[in-house]
């Protein structure tokens, strides 16, 4: 799922050329901060990659039975304004990466008895770590679709 939505976005990144760091007014989606509503499609992917490595970081912790070390704070993961298209869908494929290798083994996620804070909804155990990525991008890939229609 994370690939295809991947996918989707490199779509919109093609189809708006040159325009992939044009900032786009849009309406406020339910689980987006209001700040989120003034991105360019090049800040989308640099959010998801920020976000992703980090859960990738933390869910290898969580499968080792440890609890995670980064301090999940909504502000460090603001994109930059200045993200470039290249530079963002790098980082994107990347993140994904180290998502894919963390998630090839899922026996020791499900075992996992330690959970890591979320800012928005708590502690939350390994399993839900797991399966947070793909519902996260798939939440910016609506806020994605509606900056390309602005475009």
């Amino acid at each position: 799922m994370l690939r295809e939505q991947e996918g989707e976005l490199r779509a919109l990144f093609a189809a708006a050329a040159d325009r992939a760091t044009t900032r786009v007014q849009i309406k406020r989606l339910p689980g987006l901060e209001s700040s989120s509503t003034n991105y360019s499609l090049a800040m989308v992917a640099d959010h998801l990659a920020r976000v992703n490595s980090d859960i990738a970081i933390t869910l290898g912790s969580l499968a080792r039975n440890e609890r995670g070390t980064i301090e999940v704070r909504t502000a460090n993961y603001k994109p930059s304004p200045d993200a470039a298209p290249d530079a963002s869908l790098a980082a994107l494929d990347r993140s994904i990466l180290a998502l894919e290798s963390v998630l090839a083994d899922t026996g020791p996620i499900r075992r996992s008895r330690v959970g890591h804070v979320h800012p928005w909804f708590g502690e939350l155990p390994a399993t839900t770590w797991a399966c947070f990525p793909a519902f996260h991008q798939a939440l910016h890939m609506k806020q994605a679709r509606l900056i390309a229609a602005g475009l």
